[in-house]
């Protein structure tokens, strides 16, 4: 996620879950290499430890459960999913250790099935997505972390004056000699939608709640 251009929100809490649409859809995040998906979780992504064990029962690593997250580990360009419980018997299966989770294991995620090696030192890529509960508890936790979401779809969320009216947003450019949460100049609503018009590709979301120091 280098070299993107970085948007910081100040957001009021409880407008926050009109941005969970875009974990639902997928971003992209930024992960350390040799960490275990647990690890991953609580370090990079910043989810505590209790919500990791007690409430991220099911995991997906392109699309296959997982029952291990102390064993298994995400890669460069692949899609993570987490969700809370699902709903019937399928997604009593799909939970992490399952009690039925034999009945799957043709699907089950194996680490030794990677195509690619994760690189030796600096971060990775990958697609991240919030389902459920999960959505919900770690939605501003992962966004304080800053995501990477593509310009048109926060363009098209945005335009919604009924969406987040009461954000304050700055728009920081590469090269940014600031961290991402230092004080940027900061843009009205209007002037921040033509400037996401004008933006392809991706750009780096931060989102803070009302009140917090940058």
């Amino acid at each position: 996620m280098e070299n993107l251009n970085i948007l910081q929100m100040i957001v009021r809490s409880e407008e926050m879950l009109a941005l969970t649409p875009l974990l639902r859809e997928g971003v992209t995040v930024s992960l350390t290499p040799g960490r275990t998906l647990r690890q991953s979780m609580t370090e990079d992504l910043g989810i505590a430890p209790d919500c990791v064990e007690q409430r991220v029962q099911t995991v997906f690593l392109d699309g296959s459960p997982v029952d291990d997250i102390d064993a298994d580990s995400a890669e460069p360009g692949c899609t993570l999913a987490l969700a809370g419980a699902l709903p019937g018997v399928a997604g009593i299966a799909m939970r992490r250790n399952s009690p039925v989770g034999a009945f799957r294991q043709g699907i089950t995620h194996c680490q030794g099935k990677h195509e690619h090696a994760s690189p030796a030192s600096g971060s990775f890529d990958v697609t991240l997505k919030l389902f459920n509960s999960v959505a919900l508890e770690c939605l501003g936790t992962v966004l304080g972390r800053g995501v990477a979401v593509r310009a048109a779809r926060l363009l098209e969320l945005l335009e919604d004056p009924e969406v987040l009216p009461g954000a304050t947003f700055a728009l920081g450019t590469p090269p940014l000699n600031v961290a991402p949460l230092a004080a940027i100049p900061p843009l009205d609503r209007p002037a921040l939608l033509a400037a996401l018009r004008a933006l392809p590709g991706l750009i780096r979301l931060v989102v803070l709640p009302a009140g917090a120091c940058a």
